[in-house]
């Protein structure tokens, strides 16, 4: 070997490398040039750059987020401290029918795109990568098309049902964003105006996306009462078309629900035994969150305002309080707080705890950074994983939980080169110490960011602690079909 091919940019020295895989760790040392990984092992001969400590420390694939709101954020706020700070390297944006592109007709809006922020909507995804590239991303972004995009784009009447030209149109945009680099669809069948749709046009839309070896990843349309029927609605679809299916941050709502994820869970694996490419992924809080919808504040207790457009003073306070102090019931005052949102006290955290043992299930944060008091889960569900499910509560090895969080999405989203550690691979890496690394953001601050990780790195440039002058990150595409199948089986066998 020549003396310049033993030179490096970075390299991370005598850590406890896990690669993605759910393999065991090892010691060695990290060699990273021109933002890929080159080398492992003992690299004592190699020189580099810039060289960093990792001794007592795991060395491990940057984090994917599979479940992200952050669309416009990387055109708002583009330092992302809330991704590097807890380890994460890429997520993927477009959830829950909702996305930057395409942008509604005038006149079309819906409540769920204060999901994403105030900036205004792309005609497409070429124009949306156009913008995030030009502003330097901190970290890599991969993005869905939202499903109630494609009907406010099309459509006259949002909540109507679509006309066959309309459902035409709808599958040929959707066409357009994945050959311009989408990585699938997301379905809010929870919101308006996805709500309205029937199993023709999910299905229409899915076999666009099967023929582009993408997937249709989905909010559920129910995931209280009828939990167990709107996961069963969106696998089929699936089987009707063969195309992969996500279910996003699946829970069971409300204590008469809780302990369905039993039969859920099952359903999924039937799914996947007869050949269809599924997985789920979760986020570790018995609180969900998302916009204030009026119709719940009589069925769930707790209900915390997570922003209020016309009384932005309740930010962070309870709906029960606001009522009493209002001298109004709890509906009254949230019709009141709209357009809001909010934190839903409703889930039980064993059964959390459960779907996330689940072979195929990874790790989503769904945080909303423009909500002004936002979920912890914004900040703190990576480490939250590594900290309390993993080190305190022992529920799977650190490597397996490593795996859910790195090279089992990259396999589901076709993020080819993402997600391990080996040579050839892009150098994501997340340095962090095992017996220190714990969220650190609570309900009363949300925003405060984890401790013990040392280390983060995209396409080989560090941008935790200190982020870099130009941002490193990349717009990703679809490299391959899914492959989770055989990925989640070999991290089961682990």
């Amino acid at each position: 070997m020549q003396a310049d091919d033993r030179r490096l940019d970075v390299k991370i020295t005598d850590g406890w490398i896990m690669d993605g895989t759910a393999a065991p760790r090892w010691r060695g040392d990290v060699g990273i040039r021109a933002g890929r990984i080159v080398a492992l092992g003992d690299l004592s001969a190699w020189t580099a750059e810039h060289c960093l400590d990792a001794r007592d420390k795991v060395v491990a694939p940057g984090f994917i987020d599979t479940h992200g709101h952050d669309d416009l954020m990387f055109i708002e706020k583009p330092a992302l401290d809330w991704k590097t700070s807890q380890g994460i390297t890429s997520v993927v944006v477009g959830n829950c029918g909702v996305s930057a592109f395409p942008a509604p007709l005038p006149g079309n809006s819906a409540a769920a795109l204060a999901l994403l922020g105030e900036s205004p909507l792309f005609t497409g995804m070429a124009d949306y990568v156009q913008a995030v590239q030009a502003l330097q991303p901190m970290i890599n972004v991969a993005a869905l098309v939202g499903h109630a995009n494609l009907r406010m784009a099309v459509m006259q009447d949002p909540m109507a049902a679509p006309t066959a030209d309309e459902q035409a149109a709808m599958e040929s945009l959707l066409d357009q964003a994945l050959e311009q680099g989408a990585v699938g669809f997301s379905t809010g069948l929870a919101y308006e105006p996805g709500c309205m749709a029937q199993p023709a046009e999910l299905e229409g839309l899915a076999r666009v996306a099967a023929a582009h070896g993408s997937l249709h990843t989905s909010h559920i349309r129910n995931e209280g009462d009828t939990v167990e029927e709107s996961v069963e609605e969106v696998l089929a679809v699936g089987r009707q078309t063969d195309c992969a299916t996500l279910v996003s941050h699946h829970k069971c709502m409300l204590p008469a629900n809780w302990g369905r994820s039993d039969r859920t869970l099952a359903n999924i694996d039937r799914a996947r035994a007869a050949g269809l490419q599924a997985a789920l992924d979760i986020y570790p809080y018995s609180g969900s969150s998302t916009i204030l919808i009026p119709e719940r504040a009589h069925t769930i207790d707790r209900i915390r305002i997570t922003w209020s457009e016309p009384h932005p003073e309740c930010n962070g306070r309870y709906l029960a309080d606001i009522a009493e102090q209002w001298g109004c019931d709890r509906e009254t005052a949230a019709r009141r707080l709209l357009p809001a949102g909010a934190i839903y006290f409703a889930m039980d955290e064993q059964e959390v705890q459960r779907i996330f043992r689940h072979p195929c299930c990874m790790v989503g944060s769904d945080g909303l950074p423009a909500d002004a008091h936002p979920h912890p889960r914004l900040w703190g569900s990576f480490t939250r994983i590594l900290g309390r499910y993993v080190r305190e509560d022992g529920l799977m090895p650190l490597e397996q939980a490593v795996a859910k969080m790195t090279s089992l999405p990259a396999s589901v989203f076709g993020l080819q080169d993402r997600g391990v550690l080996r040579p050839g691979a892009w150098a994501d890496v997340v340095v962090f110490d095992p017996d220190t690394v714990q969220d650190r953001a609570t309900w009363e601050q949300p925003t405060l960011p984890s401790q013990g990780v040392q280390a983060v790195y995209v396409n080989g440039v560090q941008v935790h602690p200190q982020a870099p002058q130009q941002r490193p990150g990349q717009v990703l595409r679809r490299a391959f079909p899914a492959q989770a199948q055989s990925l989640a089986a070999q991290q089961a066998r682990t």
